[in-house]
């Protein structure tokens, strides 16, 4: 039993459980320390102040008793609403852990077993594949499932919860059930179904009965319809990263899913989801109800044999998994076996919603925003390591003068450089392709970086000028491009010989249809691209029922989907749209760019390229790759804004060179995204056309 982890000081009674109202006191009445709360506080308005997140609440329970409950930013920018306490979150993948309580449940009436195959109850799963799949390797996230199957498909063409079950019933499984982890919302799914089926009633209702009723949960839902009261309290929606956020859902719309996803479709507030945390906290029951035994508790809070490996600012801790519960533990003595001890455990949801319940301080900590794509949970979790484990958190002070930073840093002739960079109105470490790391100051030329729990210390020659920079094992360096490579002009006309897109002027439009393939997601679909010299595009894509329209009219940027209608995009939102798609990358740069540097020169796969810069370190910018004999664009790394995502790399590749009509145009793109969910992209040429007339109606979405 060797991972099994030491739980006796969880299992223990415990003062004070949560009644129906949560009772308060004072940090030093339940013995917190006020300078540390009093830190804690002050980070999160930090955070809103600096845009990192667009609002949150917070609050810290010890003992049973609410010690800071506090609320900070917008809970709706767009409508100027202020966030406020008992605001409604959608808490997304907080929900699987409600989802784990019901199937143990279940388990402890004899309904089922963990070492069932799905297939028992699912007739769907009655295959080879099918039945290798049981309901231990769904709650532990073993199964081989991906994380989704219903992003080709909208929600409003699903029935219901069996029918997003069976999208994995044919499934492929990416590995053997049980010989790694891979977290799995389709897994998660599949559980929920099969609460349908072993009940006789909606997971839904099982779960408002079961468990939201007995803890007195009664502000939280498994579902919205338009006339839900707590609607009035929901939070907009935002996703992008710190000082770029952009709206993508609120409650005057309609429900973001049309039924109850186990995975991810409960609402509800800190001080509910805390009487949920606490009933774990008090090894499964809370007053009269006993909801789970301490056995089941145990056996949830008991990590795969697979770390997660994902970042966490709590000391000495690493990240793992249970039984749809998430677990940071700390190695044990030698006296106790060896066995990780569970520091905290709890749940963090893909909006910016985290709880953590620290059992030995006998302490829960609820952090709400509604920013997808934040990771400033990790500086939470380093302000609760002071809190709780007196391990002083780093503190942020004011910056020095940012523009002495900037510049481009690499750590050998063969690295790939990297930029330091504005962002956000604050100081970034840019990795072209990969990530966008903002910077914190925490004095003497020392940057924390908080999404990788790392400092990057600078240093500065004898003259006081900065030289290169330290973090973890790298070694950076910086440079300035060298002097002898080829000028940005003599490279963009070596670039236009290459691909020739000037003949469209006379040639005519250029329309090009493709398939489009996210091997990961099993989701495939259709481009179709039309190009006019010298700057008019339009690409059109579709994918199962969802479509997209974007287009450049030589002033404008229009956009059109299923879930918004035409329009013009401006800000950051245009330029992206702007420059994604081959004129920008192949055709008259000067048209797109209005600064390029040529940055660097290597060697890759027997070619020499040469890496150049779109933009200067005044913001983030795409890095092309080009080859410096031929003049042809193989590739382009970028970080761009992705809705409902947030910010992500992508590192393009360009193949399968084919002459149309005089063009060299690639047949072949390969995307690679800095997301295990995505994973990789293929779009593939499948023809072409040259079309003479082409009404400008057409690069206005007119047509």
């Amino acid at each position: 039993m060797k991972y099994i982890l030491s739980l006796i000081a969880l299992l223990l009674p415990l003062a004070s459980p949560l009644g129906a109202q949560m009772p308060t006191s004072t940090a030093q009445e339940q013995g917190v320390s006020e300078a540390s709360l009093k830190k804690l506080d002050d980070l999160v308005q930090s955070l809103v102040d600096k845009q990192d997140v667009v609002g949150a609440e917070l609050m810290v329970i010890k003992n049973g008793h609410s010690v800071l409950h506090e609320s900070y930013g917008w809970r709706n920018r767009e409508t100027e609403q202020p966030m406020v306490n008992d605001s409604v979150f959608c808490v997304r993948s907080m929900t699987k852990p409600l989802i784990g309580t019901a199937i143990l449940m279940l388990i402890e009436e004899g309904a089922l077993k963990l070492e069932d195959p799905i297939s028992k109850y699912l007739p769907a799963f009655d295959t080879e594949i099918g039945r290798t799949i049981t309901i231990e390797h769904l709650l532990r996230h073993t199964s081989g499932l991906p994380l989704s199957l219903i992003m080709n498909t909208p929600l409003d063409e699903l029935e219901s919860i069996q029918t997003v079950a069976a999208l994995g019933a044919d499934y492929e499984l990416d590995f053997t059930p049980g010989s790694r982890f891979q977290y799995s919302d389709q897994g998660t799914d599949t559980l929920t179904a099969l609460i349908d089926v072993i009940t006789g009633k909606p997971a839904a209702e099982f779960v408002e009965q079961r468990i939201l009723t007995p803890l007195g949960m009664t502000d939280s839902a498994t579902y919205w319809n338009e006339e839900h009261p707590l609607r009035l309290r929901g939070c907009a929606k935002y996703a992008g990263a710190r000082g770029n956020w952009n709206a993508f859902w609120d409650p005057s719309k309609a429900s973001l899913f049309p039924f109850f996803l186990g995975s991810q479709g409960l609402y509800s507030t800190l001080e509910d989801y805390a009487k949920f945390m606490d009933m774990w906290l008090q090894g499964g029951s809370i007053g009269a109800n006993t909801l789970l035994t301490s056995e089941s508790i145990r056996y949830a809070l008991t990590a795969t044999p697979y770390p997660l490996g994902s970042p966490t600012g709590l000391p000495e801790a690493r990240t793992d998994y249970g039984a749809l519960m998430q677990i940071w533990s700390t190695a044990s003595s030698e006296e106790q076996g060896g066995q990780r001890k569970v520091a905290a455990f709890g749940h963090t949801g893909s909006d910016g919603t985290h709880a953590w319940v620290f059992p030995e301080q006998n302490a829960m900590v609820l952090y709400f925003t509604q920013s997808r794509g934040t990771l400033s949970g990790l500086q939470i979790e380093e302000a609760l390591g002071e809190l709780f484990f007196d391990v002083p958190m780093t503190e942020t002070v004011s910056a020095p003068p940012l523009e002495q930073f900037l510049g481009y840093y690499w750590e050998h002739d063969d690295d790939n450089y990297r930029a330091i960079i504005l962002d956000g109105g604050g100081l970034a470490l840019e990795v072209p392709g990969k990530a966008i790391l903002p910077l914190n100051y925490i004095g003497d030329d020392r940057w924390k970086v908080p999404e990788q729990g790392y400092v990057l210390a600078f240093e500065r020659s004898e003259n006081g000028e900065v030289s290169g920079y330290n973090m973890g094992d790298d070694h950076e360096i910086r440079f300035t491009p060298s002097a002898d490579l080829p000028s940005i002009k003599h490279l963009a006309e070596l670039h236009m010989k290459a691909h020739r897109l000037d003949l469209l002027e006379t040639l005519g439009a250029l329309s090009i249809s493709s398939d489009l393939e996210f091997p990961n997601l099993g989701m495939k679909g259709k481009l179709n691209s039309t190009y006019a010299w010298p700057n008019l595009f339009r690409i059109d894509g579709l994918m199962g029922a969802e479509f997209e329209n974007i287009s450049f009219d030589g002033t404008d940027v229009w956009y059109h989907s299923k879930a918004k209608p035409r329009a013009t995009r401006e800000g950051d939102e245009r330029e992206q749209l702007r420059l994604d798609h081959h004129l920008a990358r192949m055709g008259d740069w000067q048209l797109w760019y209005p600064h390029m540097e040529v940055i660097q020169r290597l060697q890759r796969g027997g070619k020499d390229l040469l890496l150049v810069r779109t933009g200067d370190t005044s913001a983030a910018a795409r890095t092309l790759f080009v080859d410096a004999d031929s003049g042809l664009v193989l590739g382009e790394d970028k970080v761009t804004a992705m809705e409902g995502i947030g910010r992500l790399g992508q590192r393009l590749r360009y193949a399968d060179f084919r002459d149309v009509s005089g063009m060299q145009l690639p047949f072949t793109v390969k995307a690679k995204y800095a997301s295990q969910m995505l994973g990789t992209s293929t779009i593939t040429v499948t023809d072409y056309k040259l079309v003479k007339d082409v009404s400008a109606d057409v690069f206005k979405l007119k047509q």
